[in-house]
């Protein structure tokens, strides 16, 4: 870290605040101060003058060419100060400057643009990575492994993708069930390494075995850890009961947040949804599923038919006396209270418009994974007409079976190319605040503002001349320094 002057006094800023210089004092209109949070510790706050903050007594300073807030816009040789952990206050260096105390430490990030921390809306960290081969050890897992094998003839290139949904379903069941603990586990630290190297401060993490995730305590990121449940009747219900008394204890023993996700309407029946939505509705956790993800999918619950019920059925995974629903997914489990609250659905692919309406009315969020889209060939995504229609969108990354990364970045990337008319603002939200907003987050980190936790990450360089935002999008700088709760991140290196 450098102590310096600056590079100049010019700047461009954007946004509602009254700046004054004078004792760096900062005047907020009164609605905005109510929502804000009491100043953290080590920030002196001026008595009997609403609305007027002080600089904190120490700090953590972090410049850079531009600074990119949701709420407050782009602003240009920008600085972020961070104390306990939150963010103190955002704005341009120019004004900030003289009052950066002595025992203050700066630190200058050159052409380059500070980010709100990313967050990841859905994936499964323990999933194996496109490519890896499976043991045939366990005499058990030759048939369905024979079987994949075959399918594999059909032909699942890492680079092209596949449309045989169900022929990669079954290579990746596979895999898991070949996979000892030992393997899980270091896949589950791996990927929250590859995570926050991404700059990711929070995200979803749907585990089979939430017991494995344990690993996932020490880091700085947030993550909420849903359990995963299968099967139907009787037996999916007594999962279901196990699976509380894990994440119970998960909690309580590791501080992680946890939640509840009934994997989808062909591993988990209906009644597994309505009592997970009661267990998490009484626990306060929050709930999400794999929804409207496939055309086959849909064709399940609605006639009980197609490649997936016929897999499911050769594996003797379903009932016999499984009958459809007759409907489609989400209409026949908001009819069972599955959305009598916020579900936070995965993929979400193929929607109707009343669909959405029952999204929005539920105040539900959908993960969008654009790369994990793309690699199985579905139709557009209709993630404009859930916004239109009020519901919120987030981004997520899917797992490293569908898509070459971990990073919420490479999918704004990967979005923007395809849809180049796409507002870099609005996906900026998406991988950031609606992604907070979809977790619960949304009062403590999503964006660069005043009270919320210290979460960002610095890509870089961007050359001068252009609007940052879109040139990140486009391709420009990497992801040079991550900081979660105002600390830089040890370990984590350049990408």
């Amino acid at each position: 870290m450098t102590k310096y002057g600056g590079r100049g006094s010019d700047f461009v800023i954007r946004n509602s605040f009254d700046i004054r210089v004078s004792s760096f004092v900062i005047d907020t209109p009164s609605k905005a101060l109510k929502r804000q949070r009491p100043a953290p510790e080590g920030v002196q706050q001026e008595q009997g003058q609403a609305g007027r903050r002080t600089m904190p007594s120490t700090a953590s300073v972090y410049r850079a060419r531009w600074v990119l807030s949701n709420r407050a816009g782009s602003i240009e040789d920008g600085a972020v100060v961070c104390a306990d952990g939150r963010i103190a206050r955002v704005g341009p260096w120019s004004r900030l400057q003289p009052h950066v105390g002595a025992r203050d430490a700066v630190e200058d990030f050159g052409e380059s643009a500070i980010l709100p921390g990313f967050v990841n809306g859905h994936t499964h960290l323990a999933y194996p990575q496109r490519g890896t081969r499976p043991s045939f050890a366990n005499p058990a897992l030759r048939s369905p492994l024979r079987r994949a094998k075959q399918r594999a003839s059909e032909g699942e290139n890492a680079e092209r993708g596949t449309k045989d949904f169900v022929g990669w379903l079954s290579r990746l069941t596979a895999q898991r069930l070949a996979s000892g603990p030992a393997a899980i586990r270091r896949a589950i630290r791996d990927g929250a390494r590859a995570s926050a190297a991404a700059g990711t401060c929070a995200g979803a993490d749907l585990a089979p075995d939430a017991r494995l995730c344990k690993c996932l305590a020490p880091h700085a990121a947030h993550w909420t850890v849903f359990g995963e449940l299968f099967r139907f009747g009787r037996a999916g219900l007594e999962r279901l009961a196990r699976a509380v008394r894990t994440l119970d204890d998960l909690a309580c023993r590791t501080g992680l947040r946890v939640g509840l996700a009934p994997h989808s309407p062909y591993t988990a029946g209906v009644e597994v949804f309505a009592a997970a939505r009661q267990e998490a509705d009484a626990r306060g956790w929050p709930v999400s599923a794999h929804l409207h993800e496939t055309l086959d999918e849909i064709e399940f619950t609605r006639s009980g038919q197609g490649d997936l019920h016929k897999w499911l059925s050769l594996a003797q995974f379903l009932p016999k006396d499984l009958a459809p629903l007759g409907k489609r997914p989400i209409p026949a489990l908001a009819e069972a209270g599955f959305f009598k609250g916020p579900v936070l659905v995965a993929h979400g692919n193929y929607l109707t418009d009343e669909e959405m309406a029952i999204l929005a009315r539920s105040r539900s969020s959908v993960a969008y994974c654009p790369r994990s889209h793309a690699f199985f060939g579905h139709a557009d995504h209709p993630w404009r007409r859930l916004l239109a229609a009020g519901a919120n969108v987030c981004l997520g990354t899917d797992s490293l079976a569908s898509s070459p990364s971990l990073s919420v970045l490479d999918e704004m990337r990967f979005l923007c190319s395809r849809e180049g008319d796409a507002d870099p603002r609005l996906l900026l939200e998406m991988a950031t605040v609606r992604g907070a907003r979809a977790l619960g987050f949304a009062d403590d980190l999503g964006d660069l503002a005043e009270g919320l936790r210290a979460d960002f990450c610095v890509v870089g360089p961007v050359a001068p001349g252009q609007e940052p935002l879109a040139a990140i999008l486009a391709g420009e700088g990497n992801i040079s320094r991550v900081v979660l709760g105002g600390q830089a991140q040890a370990g984590i290196c350049p990408q």
